[in-house]
C-alpha cells in the first residue's frame, strides 16, 4: 500500500495523459503499484471520495488489524505465512517498498496456491505475483510474493543473512498467534521444511513426518507447535531433523495436513 499522497500525485499525472510507464519513473513507483492505483481509483475524484480507506497506511493500522481477535480468519492466515515465511521466506527491499518472497518448489501446485491466497487474506488491496523459476530447462520452483511497505513490521524476524546465522525469536503479539492456531503456524512449517515419508523398522516401513531446518530457533518454534498440538517427537541424530512417528500423531496430521501436494 502506498500513501494518500503518492496516489494523489499518481492520479494527477494521469489525468495529464502521461503514461504510466512515465509515472512510475517520474515517482520512482513501481508500475504495477500505478497500474494498481489506477485501476482501483481511476480519478482524483474517486480517490478523493475514497480518501479515509486510502489514507489508511501506517504500521499500527496494519498490525492491529492482524492482531484482533476477532479477525479470526486473519489470524490462522497469519499463523500459516509466518510459518511458511520461517522456512522458505525472505524480504528484500525494492525502492520504498519491500518485497516479500516465498520459493516454493514447482511440484506441489496445491501448497503455491494455499500460500498465495494466505497473502492475499493478509492484504487484500495488494496483488500477490507468481514468478515461474527454471533450473536446468525445466520448473524448478515458484516465488510468491507481495510488496507491501511495512513487511518488516508484519514480519519482525526479517534481518541481514541466513535466518540459522542469527536469533530468530517471536513477539509477544506473534506467541499469542501461534498459541491461538498451532495447526496453521505447524502447516506453514510443514509445507516450508517439512515431508512425509517412511521410516525402516526391523525390514517393515511405517510413515512419519519430519522437519528439518538448520535453524537451531526456527527447530525450536516447530517443536513448540508439536507441544501444543499435543505430539511427540523425536530429533534425529543429524539434529536438523524432528521427527513424528507416533501412529495416532501420523494418524492425526493426516487427517488435518496430509502429504504434500
Amino acid at each position: 500500500m502506498r500513501t494518500y499522497d503518492e496516489y494523489r500525485q499518481i492520479l494527477e499525472l494521469w489525468e495529464q495523459h502521461i503514461p504510466k510507464k512515465r509515472i512510475g519513473l517520474m515517482l520512482n513507483i513501481p508500475r504495477g503499484t500505478v497500474t494498481d492505483c489506477i485501476r482501483r481509483y481511476g480519478s482524483l475524484a474517486e480517490l478523493e471520495a475514497n480518501k479515509e480507506w486510502a489514507s489508511r497506511n501506517t504500521p499500527n493500522e496494519v498490525l492491529n488489524r492482524v492482531q484482533d481477535v476477532q479477525h479470526t480468519e486473519i489470524q490462522r492466515a497469519y499463523a500459516y505465512v509466518l510459518g511458511i515465511y520461517l522456512g522458505d521466506g525472505s524480504i528484500g527491499r525494492a525502492r520504498q517498498i519491500y518485497r516479500l518472497r516465498i520459493s516454493l518448489d514447482a511440484h506441489y501446485p496445491n501448497i503455491i496456491a494455499l500460500c498465495s491466497k494466505r497473502i492475499q487474506m493478509l492484504l487484500p488491496d495488494n496483488e500477490v505475483g507468481l514468478v515461474e523459476r527454471d533450473y536446468q530447462g525445466r520448473l524448478s520452483c515458484v516465488d510468491v510474493s507481495s510488496y507491501h511497505k511495512f513487511w518488516p513490521d508484519l514480519l519482525p524476524q526479517h534481518g541481514d543473512g541466513p535466518k540459522h546465522k542469527r536469533e530468530i525469536k517471536l513477539e509477544d503479539w506473534q506467541l499469542q498467534i501461534v498459541n491461538s492456531y498451532p495447526l496453521e503456524f505447524f502447516r506453514g512449517l510443514y509445507h516450508s521444511d517439512g515431508s512425509r515419508d517412511r521410516n525402516v523398522v526391523n525390514d517393515k516401513e511405517y510413515p512419519r513426518y519430519a522437519f528439518s531446518n538448520l535453524s537451531p530457533d526456527i527447530q525450536q518454534l516447530f517443536c513448540y507447535a508439536c507441544n501444543l498440538l499435543g505430539l511427540h517427537w523425536t530429533i534425529a541424530s543429524s539434529d536438523t531433523s524432528i521427527n513424528i512417528s507416533k501412529r495416532p500423531d501420523v494418524a492425526f496430521l493426516d487427517q488435518h495436513i496430509g502429504p504434500k501436494s
